[in-house]
């Protein structure tokens, strides 16, 4: 058997943190857009002896996000042979989606995944029973576990709830600079604001109108500590364009 699944990358049209949980997570509202007029990666899934991983992932077997989603699938399916069959694949991925760029990639790999093996071994777990898996996984493997074009994501990205509107196109340019998800957050968390009631008005309006009507400042409270470890950015932050997630990505309307 050898199957092939596609993994989009996402972008953030707004980013705003709403509170700290006690688990050390930032509460978050967010609209998350999938881009699937752009690059992705390609999973390639094959019958093994054993479990393989194969890509350029810079980063260790166990930090990485499918092997993560592996583990949390074989924790919920506990003792049975469907949990040991998930040792019987070799994945091979051809990433094209940049790493440490706000994109989703290391997610959306995960979240394809988790759907591909519900499909292969015909597992028939339903999209909210997965989507409960993979928050365990990553704060945005839920999003792409769901699959909607357009989100408002909420809580630390486990919370998605579809939103319509019209399918827009955008042009994204990702820097070669390595922007930290973690130190990003840390560095908000040394100086922040919140402003709960802005986050809850953006929820409710369309992603062009919101592009249209904010800076990049109000809509990404990420962008400022970013831009603080990581000032080289300020060179790509052009007018039309605006940042995705805790970056290095800009992303603008076609």
């Amino acid at each position: 058997m050898t199957k092939t699944y596609i993994s989009y990358p996402k972008i953030n049209i707004f980013f705003k943190v709403i509170g700290f949980l006690s688990n050390g997570y930032c509460d978050i509202l967010s609209r998350y857009i999938k881009i699937e007029n752009s690059f992705f990666d390609v999973l390639e899934i094959k019958d093994s002896t054993f479990f393989k991983l194969n890509g350029d992932f810079k980063c260790s077997l166990e930090s990485n996000t499918i092997f993560k989603a592996k583990l949390a699938l074989q924790s919920y399916l506990g003792d049975t042979k469907k949990s040991q069959y998930l040792e019987s694949f070799s994945i091979s991925i051809d990433k094209k989606i940049p790493i440490f760029a706000g994109l989703g990639g290391g997610s959306s790999n995960a979240g394809v995944y988790l759907l591909a093996m519900n499909e292969i071994l015909e597992l028939g777990l339903d999209v909210q029973t997965l989507g409960q898996i993979a928050s365990k996984v990553g704060a945005d493997v839920s999003f792409f576990v769901y699959d909607y074009k357009s989100a408002n994501v909420s809580g630390i990205g486990d919370i998605v709830e579809e939103y319509i509107e019209d399918i827009l196109e955008f042009e994204i340019i990702t820097p070669n600079i390595n922007a930290h998800t973690n130190a990003v957050f840390a560095e908000f968390k040394n100086n922040y604001t919140l402003d709960i009631n802005l986050a809850k008005q953006m929820i409710l309006l369309d992603s062009k109108d919101l592009l249209k009507s904010f800076s990049i400042n109000a809509l990404n409270d990420l962008y400022t500590p970013a831009l603080k470890l990581y000032p080289e950015l300020l060179e790509y932050s052009k007018d039309g364009y605006f940042f995705s997630g805790s970056g290095s990505s800009f992303f603008r309307l076609k």
